[in-house]
């Protein structure tokens, strides 16, 4: 039994560092999103563009593999893609 619990905690361990690893990534992403977001109201462009969201998600459901579906991808990203949104609205540059 102490093999199972032992193997559990270091399960979880490497998850926490894979999701401090996606905090990282996401945090990344939401700079360039809001850089985009800047260079978008210079050029008085609107701040949704459903052309390149079709693309992201299009590229997300291809690049989902294993356990992860491309429908899971796509619910997830289409999220990301919302909170990029958001905060690209109530950026000032």
């Amino acid at each position: 039994m102490a093999t199972r619990d032992t193997t559990v905690e270091e399960h979880r361990k490497y998850i926490d560092r894979i999701d401090k690893t996606i905090v990282a990534l996401l945090a990344e992403r939401m700079r360039l999103g809001l850089a985009v977001g800047d260079l978008k109201r210079q050029r008085q462009w609107p701040t949704r563009s459903a052309a390149r969201e079709a693309e992201v998600l299009a590229h997300v459901r291809a690049a989902a593999a294993g356990p992860l579906s491309a429908s899971s991808a796509e619910r997830i990203f289409a999220l990301i893609i919302e909170e990029t949104t958001a905060a690209q609205e109530g950026h000032c540059s």
